[in-house]
């Protein structure tokens, strides 16, 4: 489980996050909507250890790591964490196999063999097959989120956080990347955080959904009952008005 407490961050005089609460339950899709540049990505990236919240803390299993250094993040907290970025964050001079190796490597336990069977695995597991010598710039942009979330299983991780997974991509596309994160999500067992736009594909493939409004999060629901909730603002954003 993921428990985020009373999170703050700012950057200068621009207070981003203002006191996020959120609880993200095992085994399940969480997807957090919001304006852009509302702080989702912000924390996103708090929760994975890239940005360094002002206070608050975020528990992990239990265990509060924002007083964490980089080592003992990287030792117990990181190995159960994977981030799917928005742009896809492939080397365009490194093949897809050298791409998803490199996350691998900091696995210092994992042997080249194994590495090399993890890469396959994980490519037929996006619908990939046989594309380890192939370079990104010779790829399509869905097969390019294919690799990006190829990449992030082929860590094992727990812990699946994805920002805006689909933008970018018509809507036949998203719709294969929103199948794809609900396979994932089922056959391994993994807890899932999305940031995303996508309210259809929200609404398909979620099982609780936030909003992020002025650094807060001002309401978390059943996507099921996404529809029936009594908060204008949360309202107008899913139903496309401008708030």
């Amino acid at each position: 489980m993921i428990k985020i407490n009373n999170l703050y961050k700012s950057f200068g005089d621009f207070n981003v996050l203002n006191g996020v609460n959120l609880t993200v339950e095992e085994n399940k899709i969480l997807t957090i909507i919001g304006k852009s540049g509302t702080g989702k990505s912000v924390l996103l990236k708090s929760i994975i250890g890239l940005i360094e919240p002002d206070g608050g803390t975020i528990e992990i299993d239990g265990i509060d790591a924002t007083g964490f250094d980089e080592e003992e993040f990287n030792k117990f907290i990181r190995p159960k964490m994977a981030l799917v970025f928005q742009e896809g964050a492939l080397w365009d001079s490194m093949t897809v196999a050298a791409n998803i190796d490199l996350a691998l490597q900091i696995q210092k336990h994992l042997g080249v063999v194994e590495r090399k069977n993890r890469i396959k695995e994980s490519l037929e597991s996006v619908g990939l097959k046989d594309i380890e010598n192939v370079y990104p710039g010779e790829l399509s942009g869905g097969m390019l989120k294919r690799v990006a979330i190829a990449r992030a299983i082929a860590m094992r991780p727990k812990y699946l956080l994805y920002d805006e997974p689909t933008t970018g991509l018509d809507p036949v596309l998203s719709n294969v990347i929103n199948d794809l994160i609900k396979k994932i999500n089922l056959e391994m067992g993994i807890t899932s955080l999305i940031i995303s736009h996508d309210i259809q594909g929200v609404e398909k493939i979620s099982d609780y959904t936030a909003m992020l409004n002025n650094g807060k999060i001002i309401l978390m629901c059943e996507t099921k009952e996404m529809w029936n909730q009594d908060n204008q603002i949360f309202t107008d954003f899913i139903r496309g008005k401008i708030i």
